[in-house]
């Protein structure tokens, strides 16, 4: 995400209320990814993520949405979570 994103033109200002709206993105995004996995779980898993999960090819555009509205630690602690 850009930098803006997640503060306003002042340094010492941060937005909460973009904070919040970039937190419910990503987990609106993650969600779908889990429901997917979830209804797909009877698939072949044949997608490869970070951390070494697979997936099915048909949530790979749900992988892609949370990876893209997702800070990249919250991707992989959301994975690790997946994985234990």
């Amino acid at each position: 995400m850009a930098p803006e994103t997640y503060a306003s033109g002042k340094r010492d200002e941060i937005r909460t209320d973009v904070l919040l709206k970039a937190r419910q993105a990503c987990y609106k995004a993650r969600d779908a990814f889990y429901s997917c996995l979830e209804k797909q779980s009877d698939k072949k898993p044949t997608e490869i993520a970070s951390v070494g999960l697979l997936y099915p090819t048909e949530c790979k555009r749900f992988r892609d949405e949370f990876v893209k509205d997702c800070r990249a630690s919250w991707v992989t602690n959301y994975y690790l979570i997946l994985i234990i």
